[in-house]
């Protein structure tokens, strides 16, 4: 019986390892030490799906931790006591 490949299993489970009040420090922590930064990276260095990174993104600027700024067509995510000077070329 072919069954499905346990590395996808395993990376399903991995999401709900992160309890969502960590997901928020992991998160904030990373834009404060590495400055700005877009959400796939975060999604790639953490190892989390997109969406999920999205998410808490959303969440912390809504409550006013993050900036966001659109850089030509990708947006990065920056901590709000923080205030990068982008350039633009």
């Amino acid at each position: 019986m072919i069954g499905t490949p346990e590395y996808i299993e395993e990376e399903e489970e991995e999401d709900d390892f992160w309890p969502l009040s960590i997901r928020y420090e992991v998160i904030e922590y990373l834009l404060r030490r590495y400055g700005a930064l877009q959400a796939r990276d975060i999604a790639r260095i953490l190892g989390c799906k997109m969406h999920v990174v999205q998410q808490v993104l959303r969440q912390l600027e809504r409550s006013g931790k993050v900036n966001r700024a659109k850089i030509g067509r990708n947006f990065v995510y920056s901590p709000k006591e923080e205030s990068h000077g982008f350039m633009y070329y």
